[in-house]
């Protein structure tokens, strides 16, 4: 009886650790209005793709962002800005939806997680892509988010 009742001490210890430690993460800064510019970002994304809008892919980026592309070295802002009007001038971009399954906010970091599925016009014939990410996002001086890494890679060969 002795042995069970320690047991269920340790198990009820363990699962108030748990606890806090998870509040703990949840009070290091971040709020309800952080993960809904988030989200927003995620949305100018899509459009942006969509609209074949580079002023508005740009204005989600931070001044330092470095994006992780497959198959492909990382690459700076501005490297990417060198070539980005001219790429973006073929893409036939339909449709473009990320689902961001979490959202992580630390203060002045955050990051998010998820998967994206897009449909494009490739060579006459619409193609769908889909794909996970993982994204760093970093506060800006007037409190707003810019996407600082964007590493992402695709499911379809």
């Amino acid at each position: 009886m002795k042995k069970r009742i320690t047991n269920v001490l340790i198990g009820l210890l363990a699962i108030t650790t748990l606890f806090l430690l998870g509040c703990a993460t949840m009070a290091k800064g971040g709020t309800e209005a952080d993960v809904e510019a988030i989200k927003e970002i995620w949305e100018k994304y899509c459009s942006s793709a969509i609209n074949g809008d580079v002023a508005l892919r740009l204005s989600i980026w931070d001044e330092d962002f470095i994006q992780m592309p497959p198959n492909q070295p990382a690459r700076s802002r501005e490297e990417i800005e060198k070539g980005i009007e001219e790429s973006w001038a073929s893409r036939n971009v339909l449709t473009f939806d990320i689902n961001a399954e979490e959202i992580v906010i630390s203060v002045d970091w955050a990051y998010s997680r998820g998967t994206y599925i897009s449909d494009r016009m490739v060579d006459g014939n619409t193609v769908r892509m889909d794909g996970k990410f993982l994204t760093i996002f970093r506060r800006q001086p007037d409190g707003s988010w810019k996407i600082y890494r964007d590493c992402f890679n695709s499911n379809t060969p």
